[in-house]
């Protein structure tokens, strides 16, 4: 429903979810040269809409902002200048990913406010305990930036909202590594190897083994950077389609526990974001096979996942210390 003026139907638009009439309206505000007006619903009757001033109020609290008809306005110059057919050729305006750049701003900053929290009393190696101590932390911080990029997730009830985070916490863990080396070194990607490599694997499992043995969980980590590290790093992916892959594993109408409605709202959503990364790689000229690629990775998470899974249950067997918070996701996913 769209929450700006209770239409049946809405979806995103320049940057917030509303119907097509109110995302009309909306453009209209800001490109008119009609003056803006003072509140006039007082003046009206029960039955009338509200006034401009109040419906552009709404539109802005959804989320929609005028950056996003830059486009618009550069194409309304473009067409205002005379032009040879050659140059009126080339003059293509981008299509809209207005979502995925918002999207990928609030990425940014839920990354800083996690490193923040983790930073507090870090060590250079944690191990599977402080790890999954921050599960918690996790869920609450992807739930904020979900609700300020998805305006309508705020209707959902808390079951909902709650079986989500904990079907998406696993799969975020197996991208956020990969996603963090891609772009950190955006020019050419890198894989811890040698000492580092063998300190990273035996301190994640260090405590409750003998000296030297740890090292039997190596298998799990080498599946992980063959199958799915390895193949995410050489679609050379920018950030962009890097974001829309965290939102696409997001609303997966596949999660176990959720309404029919929560699916309905995921599958709408994910429309879009599907939209939206195949007009993002269009306007580059990328490959046609690229979408594909790109898609496919959510098969490797998944796939990853699995056999995270296994590998948690093997360190179960072997006594390792988990935290509780992720214990219950273990159990959610096990259903």
């Amino acid at each position: 429903m769209c929450p700006i003026c209770g239409s049946n139907k809405s979806e995103l638009h320049l940057g917030g979810v509303s119907c097509r009439a109110c995302a009309a309206f909306f453009r209209r505000y800001f490109e008119s040269p009609k003056m803006k007006k003072n509140c006039t619903c007082q003046k009206r009757t029960q039955k009338s809409h509200p006034c401009r001033k109040c419906r552009i109020d709404k539109c802005l609290e959804v989320g929609m902002t005028p950056k996003y008809l830059q486009g618009i306005r550069v194409l309304k110059c473009l067409q205002n200048v005379p032009s040879s057919s050659s140059s009126l050729n080339g003059g293509i305006i981008s299509r809209a990913t207005a979502k995925l750049d918002f999207a990928f701003r609030s990425w940014q900053d839920f990354k800083e406010m996690r490193d923040t929290r983790t930073k507090q009393g870090e060590k250079e190696w944690k191990n599977i305990y402080d790890i999954t101590r921050m599960t918690q932390d996790d869920m609450n911080l992807v739930w904020n930036m979900v609700r300020d990029l998805f305006p309508t997730m705020r209707e959902l009830g808390k079951s909902d909202g709650s079986a989500m985070l904990r079907n998406f916490i696993l799969k975020n863990w197996q991208i956020n590594p990969i996603f963090d080396e891609i772009l950190e070194n955006s020019e050419h990607y890198t894989l811890k190897d040698g000492d580092d490599y063998f300190q990273m694997v035996t301190s994640w499992y260090k405590g409750p083994f003998e000296s030297e043995k740890e090292i039997t969980f190596e298998p799990f980590w080498n599946h992980y950077l063959s199958n799915t590290a390895i193949p995410i790093f050489g679609l050379k992916l920018r950030k962009e389609e890097l974001i829309a892959i965290v939102w696409l594993l997001f609303f997966d109408t596949a999660h176990t526990n959720i309404s029919p409605e929560c699916q309905e709202m995921c599958r709408n959503i994910k429309k879009v974001i599907l939209r939206e990364l195949k007009n993002y790689q269009a306007d580059r000229n990328f490959h046609d096979m690229r979408f594909l690629d790109t898609v496919e990775i959510l098969e490797l998470v998944e796939k990853a996942e699995e056999k995270f899974m296994e590998h948690l249950m093997v360190c179960e067997m072997n006594h390792v210390r988990i935290h509780d918070d992720f214990k219950e996701i273990l159990k959610e996913n096990r259903l």
